[in-house]
């Protein structure tokens, strides 16, 4: 069954829930111009007859939720062309970490005994401290 203006217009007068997402799909192209909701809203309902049947925070709702949708679909091939276009790095250029095979020789501390302060001045830039 195609939707038309008709049963756009009854889905908005019964409040259904689905009324935005078909309203979307009617007026997408008209919905996500760069023009105010408020003149998008009224250039909508002057098309269907039905004034103040469509508002502004309808043409909003749909910017907002369904933007994301569409633009998830159109940008996910590029994404997927740029992860295999770049090299994958070299295992020497890695990080690595040293690791203590000996657990028995690694230096533990004691959080409970090491003055919170210190602690958090030990890795910062500001933990430069006045030595008198």
């Amino acid at each position: 069954m195609k939707v038309n203006k008709d049963i756009l217009i009854d889905l908005f007068e019964r409040k259904d829930k689905k009324r935005r997402k078909i309203l979307y799909e009617f007026y997408a192209e008209l919905v996500m111009t760069s023009l105010s909701s408020y003149y998008v809203a009224e250039m909508i309902c002057s098309d269907l007859g039905k004034p103040e049947l469509v508002d502004a925070d309808d043409v909003r709702y749909c910017r907002f939720y369904f933007r994301k949708k569409s633009e998830t679909r159109s940008s996910a091939p590029m994404r997927e062309e740029r992860l295999h276009s770049s090299p994958a790095p070299k295992r020497e250029q890695l990080v690595t970490h040293e690791r203590v095979k000996d657990l028995s020789k690694a230096v533990w501390s004691d959080g409970e005994t090491m003055d919170m302060q210190d602690n958090f001045f030990r890795g910062t830039k500001l933990g430069k401290k006045n030595e008198t």
